[in-house]
């Protein structure tokens, strides 16, 4: 029985030499964080923070909670005895037993010193960090575990229903479903599928493989690429033309499809589009944005979801959302961060149900300098010489979005605005231009281009500003206007610059008008700017011009659009002008005066200079500026 004690106390201790953490003694004195250093059949050897203990077992309670069994019984008698019995009963099996009663005596002495000493002082507290170190590890886990849902959710959206799907197991198999998704869609990408965007999101999928049916919030499909990492959605404060907070209530119809729309308002102002085109299509609703002047698709919506983004936007813009068979028009604002962007939205019926159109007018950040619009140097230096002038007209020409707006806006941030009285009438203000009085046309106020030109000649005004001559009345009173000592700044639809005089005389001004009133003419066109990461360089033939009567040196270094990441695979990034520059002199004036025609007039202001604005476009060729198609397809 006691070989048997030994066997158990030895393994216990050979256990909790590895595990023990607490050792506490029959006094109730208690050691935490302990380590087991050596240890007999009579005592143990142990490590606390205050140095080495060596304890009897017979002082020991547990180990760790664990009783200790008792040890075996002392057989000593004294030494006397002891040295009698053992000279009477020698034993062959313990020869050095009087040794080790001497050594055992001596350490319980020790020992129970040693005890007392620790008893009479608390032993200094000691953290154990194992459940810190656990909970910490569960933590990161759980964090991790979420980011993996998020970004899933985020990736999956506009994919097939089946990859979708793998929501369901990324949430109940922590980790292990997100390993699952990852090779699926690796694989996806990799055959072509689904392209790849830096977004996450689901891009150039082919129309009739497009998703046809899909939820408002989860199911819209990317088909071009978006550019820069994902972004991070700002909060939009809808406004209305008054600068009036729009009070959006939850539980009206039309605005269920608000979140979508805030979302394709915000990504058309990321992308510097300029118009926004929602058109309802036979199985869909597809989102289209004009960046630099094409048009490029952007989203699909089913068509339920379509007709709820459309509802909504109705209602921002104050159109009636009952009626839907008549064209309607309205307008709103947005106001993101401190930015404030104005909306102008157009609706019509189409045969697959109403179509809308919102025009982007970004105020705060659309005034261009005059070095930036594209002038020559020669050129921008006699233009900037005309508009300091103190009466007359100053006209810009060219067809809807050739930039005559920024033009006039560059030349109207080149004067002195602190000395001079500035104001201005458009329909509606596009860019704010401080210093200046602005006043936007509204018909249902009674504020018409008319009656605001009217109400500005009481202003004593120095410089005018009129967004368009769009009517004859209109273009009177401008004429007026520059006749009686006024600077006026216009524009006009005209095919060029020569064009310009015979669209004067068209809508009703006089020719002795013309000559007495316009100071300069300035036609335009905008043409896309190559994209400087991928554009690629060629030799000319010398004919790619042959259409427009222009023409290369063969040979001659020109660039083409390739299309890369950076441009949107479209080759293009940005915008700017070609120019054809009219400065009316005295003989020009007395050709007008004699009624000269337009091939007259325009071979008289070619001999003083005048180049076309094809001309311009062929020097921007030649600069790598842009390319021969652009320039072939203004007109």
């Amino acid at each position: 029985m006691r070989s048997f004690n030994l066997v158990v106390i030895g393994v216990f201790l050979a256990v909790g030499s590895l595990v023990a953490s607490e050792v506490k003694l029959k006094d109730g004195t208690v050691y935490d964080n302990v380590k087991i250093l050596a240890r007999d059949d009579h005592s143990v050897r142990i490590a606390v923070p205050q140095g080495e203990v060596k304890l009897a077992l017979e002082l020991i309670e547990s180990i760790d909670g664990v009783v200790l069994p008792a040890p075996p019984p002392s057989t000593d008698p004294g030494p006397a005895n002891a040295a009698e019995k053992n000279a009477e009963q020698p034993s062959p099996e313990k020869p050095f037993f009087p040794r080790l009663q001497s050594r055992l005596h001596a350490t319980r002495l020790q020992t129970a010193e040693d005890s007392a000493e620790q008893s009479s002082q608390p032993p200094a507290y000691v953290h154990r960090w194992t459940m810190d170190v656990f909970l910490l590890v569960l933590c990161v886990a759980a964090l991790g575990w979420i980011e993996a849902l998020v970004w899933v959710q985020y990736d999956v959206k506009g994919m097939p229903e089946e990859i979708r799907r793998v929501n369901a197991a990324v949430l109940l198999l922590p980790f292990v479903g997100f390993l699952m998704y990852l090779p699926r869609r690796r694989r996806r990408f990799r055959d072509g599928e689904t392209s790849r965007t830096l977004t996450g999101r689901v891009a150039g999928l082919i129309s009739d493989e497009a998703p046809k049916k899909r939820g408002l919030f989860g199911g819209r499909t990317k088909v071009a690429k978006t550019q820069g990492a994902r972004k991070q959605r700002v909060g939009m404060e809808f406004l209305d033309v008054d600068g009036n907070p729009i009070q959006i209530r939850k539980d009206m119809p039309e605005m269920t499809g608000i979140e979508a729309a805030g979302e394709v308002l915000e990504d058309a102002i990321s992308e510097r589009a300029s118009d926004i085109h929602i058109e309802p299509q036979a199985d869909g609703c597809r989102v289209r944005f004009r960046i630099d002047g094409a048009l490029q698709e952007r989203l699909t919506f089913a068509r339920t979801d379509g007709l709820r983004v459309v509802a909504a936007l109705k209602t921002l813009a104050q159109i009636d959302v009952a009626e839907k068979r008549k064209a309607q028009d309205g307008r709103f604002r947005v106001r993101t961060g401190t930015s404030e962007v104005d909306f102008r939205a157009a609706t019509t019926n189409a045969i697959h149900g109403e179509k809308m159109v919102l025009r982007i007018l970004d105020r705060k950040s659309g005034v261009l300098g005059l070095g930036e619009l594209g002038m020559r140097p020669d050129m921008m230096d006699r233009f900037d010489r005309v508009i300091h002038s103190r009466n007359g007209i100053i006209l810009a020409t060219g067809p809807t979005g050739s930039g005559k707006t920024s033009t006039l806006y560059a030349a109207l941030s080149r004067l002195d605005r602190k000395r001079l009285n500035i104001m201005s009438i458009e329909d509606p203000v596009e860019y704010e231009l401080e210093g200046a009085t602005q006043i936007p046309v509204n018909v249902k106020a009674g504020v018409s281009y008319e009656a605001g030109l009217r109400s500005i000649l009481r202003q004593d005004p120095d410089v005018i500003f009129v967004g368009e001559m769009r009517d004859a009345e209109a273009a009177k009173i401008t004429v007026r206007a520059a006749l009686t000592g006024h600077l006026v700044f216009s524009s006009l639809h005209a095919k060029n610059a020569v064009g310009t005089i015979v669209r004067l005389e068209e809508i009703g001004v006089e020719r002795y008008q013309i000559s007495s009133a316009l100071l300069m003419v300035v036609a335009q066109r905008l043409v896309r700017v190559l994209c400087q990461k991928c554009s690629e360089v060629y030799a000319a033939t010398g004919h790619e011009l042959d259409e427009i009567g222009l023409d290369f040196e063969p040979g001659s270094r020109i660039y083409r659009a390739v299309g890369c990441e950076a441009c949107d695979s479209t080759g293009y990034r940005g915008r700017t002008g070609i120019f054809e520059l009219l400065v009316l002199d005295e003989e020009l004036r007395k050709a007008l005066n004699e009624g000269a025609n337009e091939q007259v007039l325009a071979k008289m202001a070619a001999g003083k200079g005048l180049r076309s604005y094809y001309c311009d476009g062929a020097e921007k060729i030649l600069l790598g500026i842009t390319s021969v198609e652009e320039v072939m397809q203004a007109s």
